[in-house]
């Protein structure tokens, strides 16, 4: 017996939703602790304050980058897994790979972005089973 496939009518816009916050969240690690001139020239005095140590923090966490690969792979487990296990992954998928197009990884995020955003649509139509169609 199969199922009519069911379509979930909000997973995509939480999804963009996902996205935007983890796209934000890099747009402000990026422009606002990372690369402000003032901010770099006040992390070189004699004497730095503690916001420093959390600065050099992340910039040691975006390089090498690999948010858009770690999106990547959780957008493929995202193709593999079933109904929420998959929504679960495609939901961090976006986040992570939201992250990464402003966090110095956008060759990898992208990719990422739209394998998660292609499955998130289709969590309830899932694969036919195939021993359905064995003989």
């Amino acid at each position: 017996m199969s199922r009519a496939p069911r379509l979930q009518p909000f997973a995509p816009l939480f999804g963009l939703l996902l996205l935007a916050a983890g796209s934000y969240l890099g747009w402000a690690a990026r422009f606002m602790v990372i690369e402000p001139q003032s901010l770099h020239t006040l992390c070189e005095a004699a004497a730095p304050p503690a916001l420093c140590a959390v600065r050099d923090a992340l910039i040691v966490l975006t390089f090498p980058p690999h948010y858009g690969q770690a999106g990547l792979a959780l957008a493929v487990l995202a193709w593999f897994t079933r109904r929420r296990t998959a929504a679960g992954f495609a939901a961090a998928a976006l986040f992570v790979g939201g992250a990464g197009l402003y966090l110095y990884d956008p060759a990898w995020s992208v990719p990422a972005v739209l394998a998660a955003l292609l499955r998130l649509p289709r969590i309830g139509e899932e694969p036919p089973d195939p021993r359905e169609f064995s003989a």
